[in-house]
């Protein structure tokens, strides 16, 4: 998809940026003028995407810690100013059989997958109002809707995005900020690239519509509209993003 969006002088924050969707997203965000706050626990891969681009800011941060959150907001907001786009990508899809899951492991899983998606919200939404408006793109997951194994809390949080995206846009639409979810399909990412077989690729392309595989890049496409001004009657929804398949 080639985009022509402008977002030059605007504060964007895009979570679990190390990597992945988070890192296509944070590039093309700076490519289209945004100062980005790019965020992850990993800061050896952030440094990296930091280093693709002199617009884009790296912030290491435990989004499973919600002190660690609080610190960061304050060090993002005094470098940049109010956050007018939150992308809020970060998550981890660790398969744990449910009847061995333990409570530690479940309260993490959530944490990491749903919780700091309603907290970084919360914390930069104030800003997002005094700067006139802005825009909340939160990335679900078509997994919860095809139910595979062994990821209970994964699907628990993935669902609940779609909820928490829906009461942002209901709670904060009068405010000026819109909220809007991606359920992004199999993705190949770098983590993915490195194991799919031929298998992988033909079972893919055989159960989307669209027989093309899809890239990180095509995600952060649709944040980017979704961020923009051409979506600006656009609250409340989950986009698929998976070629077809659900």
């Amino acid at each position: 998809m080639n985009t022509d969006f402008d977002f030059s002088g605007r504060h964007v924050m895009v979570t679990g940026a190390a990597a992945g969707i988070g890192r296509a997203t944070a590039l093309k965000f700076a490519a289209a003028g945004a100062q980005v706050s790019a965020v992850d626990i990993d800061v050896e891969a952030l440094q990296q995407t930091a280093a693709s681009s002199d617009r884009i800011h790296a912030l290491g941060c435990d989004l499973a810690d919600s002190t660690a959150i609080r610190a960061m907001i304050k060090t993002a907001l005094a470098d940049s100013g109010p956050v007018t786009v939150l992308v809020n990508n970060a998550g981890v899809d660790r398969r744990i059989a449910f009847e061995e899951q333990t409570e530690e492991q479940w309260r993490w899983m959530l944490s990491v997958n749903l919780d700091h998606h309603a907290l970084l919200s919360s914390l930069i939404a104030p800003g997002m109002v005094s700067a006139g408006g802005g825009a909340i793109v939160n990335l679900s997951s078509t997994a919860w809707m095809k139910l595979a194994e062994n990821l209970t809390a994964y699907h628990t949080a993935k669902a609940g995005i779609v909820g928490l995206t829906r009461g942002l846009a209901r709670d904060l639409g009068a405010k000026g900020i819109r909220a809007n979810a991606i359920a992004p399909g199999r993705v190949v990412t770098e983590r993915v690239a490195g194991q799919v077989s031929e298998e992988w690729v033909a079972d893919t392309q055989a159960l989307q519509c669209i027989p093309e595989l899809i890239l990180p890049s095509d995600i952060a496409d649709c944040a980017l509209w979704l961020a923009s001004d051409a979506a600006r009657m656009v609250t409340g929804q989950c986009i698929i993003v998976d070629g077809g398949v659900v």
